[in-house]
């Protein structure tokens, strides 16, 4: 069943950070005292060893890129052993080095608007140390401060914010028209039948019945359920969906973006109140009666809705700015060299958080919002992606 895993406030904001990185080409930055003047500047690291280099005498040195990763690190310490490697820490640099420039950019009503996200953000932040006791030992042993913590903040909000700043009313309507099904909430029931299974512990996938066999069950189940069978007691017999099965296959106030193609598209353009043929998807063929499903139409969107569109839109600027805005810059880094990364084979601990890095970017979107939460949804689940 759809579902979102919520953090604390003040710990989403580092996601914004993990979710570019893997999306990045070259980048780059031009310094700017505009920079220092909006409070997203470490205070203290200006002088020592230079790191990285880029056009219009940029620089960033040695302190203020660890004092960087020292907060991203306390943030998301799950990410600890995977910003050891050299060449992430080099992505690192480079997308740190990005957003100092968006920052920069940012005119002072957005810097404004990201004070007041910020100090919202640090609020709770300031709440978690009160209630944390092992939290500012946390900080103290990775040498930074609140005020650390803060600045941090305000960058990545600065950014947000900034990317925010860029979208129009047109392209508000484009991704609405364009992407519907992601802002539509509907109610449905669903019976699976599955072609094959998935082990959750092992992931080894093995078959259940053919295409065919798997068809002609589908359709007995529509059968009975036109014949006014009970969704709940079928649900339980036929369903291979374990979201779903012990709720009488409902999903309720569901997303249909978040589904497979097939599926979604049953979910926007079956009738409501009727049973519609088997729809045939990767997992095997569903059997879907829609129950409700939103009207939506742009002019009378929520703001909780409009903000997703928003959100969509200024991803995709931080998108382009990413991989083509900042192609010319000239960056030279110049980290310290460190001993090679141990390869797969003798590090498999490094290749599974690899492995949760490029599943946060792909889930994560950097510009989209100031608090984003991971939505997730068992690999099970057939409505899934």
């Amino acid at each position: 069943m759809l579902h979102n895993t919520r953090k604390s406030t003040w710990r989403r904001v580092a996601l914004l950070v993990v979710a570019a990185v893997l999306v990045m080409t070259v980048l780059a930055a031009c310094g700017s005292k505009k920079e220092e003047g909006n409070g997203t500047a470490f205070s203290g690291t200006s002088e020592g060893a230079t790191v990285a280099t880029y056009k219009d005498n940029g620089k960033v040195t040695e302190a203020e890129f660890n004092k960087y990763l020292a907060v991203f690190n306390f943030l998301q310490p799950g990410y600890e052993s995977v910003t050891a490697l050299p060449q992430f820490q080099e992505q690192l640099l480079q997308q740190y080095i990005a957003y100092k420039i968006l920052a920069a950019q940012a005119s002072e009503e957005t810097v404004k608007q990201a004070t007041t996200d910020t100090d919202k953000q640090y609020a709770d932040f300031e709440a978690a140390l009160e209630q944390q006791a092992e939290l500012k030992t946390q900080l103290e042993e990775k040498k930074i401060t609140n005020s650390d913590v803060k600045t941090y903040m305000k960058l990545m909000l600065v950014v947000v914010d900034h990317m925010k700043s860029k979208v129009t009313d047109e392209e508000l309507k484009k991704e609405f028209e364009t992407n519907i099904a992601k802002y539509s909430t509907v109610t449905l029931r669903h019976i699976l039948v599955a072609t094959s299974e998935t082990d959750p512990e092992t992931q080894e996938t093995k078959e259940l019945r053919t295409k065919e066999e798997a068809l002609k069950i589908a359709k007995e189940v529509k059968a009975k359920l036109d014949a006014g069978g009970d969704w709940a007691a079928l649900a339980k017999v036929y369903s291979d969906d374990p979201g779903s099965k012990e709720a009488g296959g409902q999903y309720a106030n569901a997303k249909p973006g978040d589904w497979v193609e097939n599926f979604k598209n049953a979910a926007m353009t079956q009738k409501i109140g009727v049973i519609g043929e088997p729809v045939e998807t990767e997992y095997g063929y569903h059997v879907i009666m829609v129950e409700k499903r939103d009207e939506l139409t742009y002019d009378k969107l929520d703001d909780t809705t409009k903000e997703a569109v928003e959100s969509a839109v200024a991803y995709t600027h931080m998108s382009t700015f990413m991989s083509e805005d900042m192609k010319n810059q000239e960056v030279k880094i110049t980290l310290p060299e460190q001993s090679p990364a141990p390869s797969a084979e003798q590090s498999p601990a490094a290749s599974d958080d690899a492995k949760a890095t490029d599943g946060a970017a792909a889930s994560q979107e950097p510009a989209a919002s100031a608090s984003p939460s991971a939505s997730v949804e068992p690999s099970a689940s057939p409505a899934a992606k």
